[in-house]
């Protein structure tokens, strides 16, 4: 990309500055799902509760990944997923604020209609 390009949309609005210290707050992030599943099993004739048992799942090269975790592990991966899905959050609102920029200030190809 141009550099000059960049440069010519001046500094950064109050607002993209806001969303831009956002991601120097974030800290642990971890992508994926949580599930606390209790069981009921089957003892002597008799529905026993098992659990909770805790699970993480992801997507990695394709396939489906689980991991058992601890109630401790399962609190901790929950907190950075959802600092995961903010930081998400504000790149799609960066995403979407740059693009607005980059068309409203740079010229462009004229529309036919």
């Amino acid at each position: 990309m141009n550099i000059s390009s960049l440069a010519a949309l001046g500094s950064p609005p109050p607002a993209y500055e806001r969303l831009r210290d956002r991601l120097h707050q974030t800290s642990w992030i971890c992508q994926g799902t949580l599930v606390c599943r209790p069981l009921l099993r089957r003892v002597g004739g008799r529905l026993v509760k098992k659990g909770p048992y805790y699970l993480w799942t992801t997507k990695v090269g394709g396939r489906t990944v689980c991991q058992s975790l601890s109630k401790a592990q399962y609190q901790t991966v929950g907190q950075a997923i959802a600092a995961y899905r903010q930081l998400q959050k504000t790149l799609q609102q960066m995403h979407a604020f740059s693009f607005k920029t980059i068309l409203k200030t740079i010229p462009g190809v004229k529309q036919r209609k």
